[in-house]
């Protein structure tokens, strides 16, 4: 069966004559019936009752339509993914983003690939630690969103531009603050609360030296989204990254801890990385470009 012949055969039944069809396809009368006939030798059972002055499709030429007009939108599909390849568009654009940066900051170029390359299909995945930086070298992701210290050149050949700085916030759910009798002012009041720490997220960041806080119960989760979810179910009082608790803190689920001195400043950045190594495709310039400066 050739697509030619359900072309012919939709535009039969979208018409209602073979005169109509011919006229749609820009081809003779003649051919459309000669097709038709051919395409119903191949079925093996007639698509069309011929006993009245119209031809009508029989109940299995119905069920055999159907079908072969999904098989024409898969084909129009087909012929536009050719065309975006043809571009040099990629297939599938691999973006990797750690668990302590948010992946909404990579939305606004996303949402431009869509409309520029909607060919190409977006894969993001969450990491932690350094594993998106890997999967950049070992070339399984083609960009990556992640805190960035120069020591992490160390791990491969990269280039990065930067996104927005890396801030971390203390902050507390209002309802364990108001069961200790409120949002504490000084760090001693801290020591009669659970803590919520990341395990080492690898990206520089030593939190027991930071926060110099004695030993107290602590929960202990190996990766921040986690974090945020136990701190919004009242399970204790934590740092984490401004960019995963801004919407909670603008609606008043959480609420931040301000202590003059109590941690020691931490100077990240949050970038976007690619290989230096690897030509990137055009979804991958474009969103590229949108952190240019």
């Amino acid at each position: 069966m050739k697509i030619q012949q359900l072309q012919m055969l939709d535009a039969l039944a979208d018409t209602g004559s073979l005169q109509g069809a011919a006229d749609q396809l820009h081809r003779t009368q003649a051919a459309v019936s000669m097709a038709l006939k051919k395409l119903e030798e191949q079925a093996g059972f007639p698509l069309f009752d011929r006993s009245g002055y119209r031809l009508v499709l029989t109940p299995r030429g119905e069920q055999f339509l159907r079908q072969a007009r999904e098989v024409l939108r898969q084909q129009q599909r087909l012929q536009s993914l050719t065309q975006q390849l043809q571009t040099g568009a990629e297939p599938q654009l691999r973006v990797s983003y750690d668990h302590t940066c948010s992946p909404s900051l990579l939305f606004n170029a996303m949402r431009q690939v869509q409309e520029s390359f909607p060919a190409t299909e977006l894969l993001l995945s969450g990491e932690s630690q350094l594993k998106s930086l890997r999967a950049i070298r070992e070339g399984e992701a083609d960009l990556a969103l992640c805190p960035w210290l120069p020591v992490f050149r160390q791990h491969g050949d990269f280039e990065t531009r930067l996104v927005r700085p890396f801030e971390l916030f203390v902050v507390m759910s209002p309802r364990l603050a108001e069961r200790f009798g409120g949002v504490p002012t000084h760090r001693s009041e801290l020591l009669e609360m659970p803590m919520l720490m990341p395990q080492d997220q690898d990206v520089g960041i030593n939190m027991d030296r930071m926060m110099r806080m004695p030993g107290q119960q602590r929960i202990r989760v190996n990766d921040s989204i986690a974090q945020r979810e136990l701190l919004l179910a009242d399970m204790g009082w934590g740092i984490i990254p401004g960019d995963l608790v801004g919407d909670a803190l603008a609606r008043g689920d959480l609420v931040r801890i301000e202590i003059p001195g109590f941690i020691n400043q931490v100077h990240l950045e949050i970038h976007l990385v690619r290989s230096a190594e690897r030509i990137a495709g055009p979804a991958a310039s474009l969103i590229w470009r949108t952190f240019d400066g």
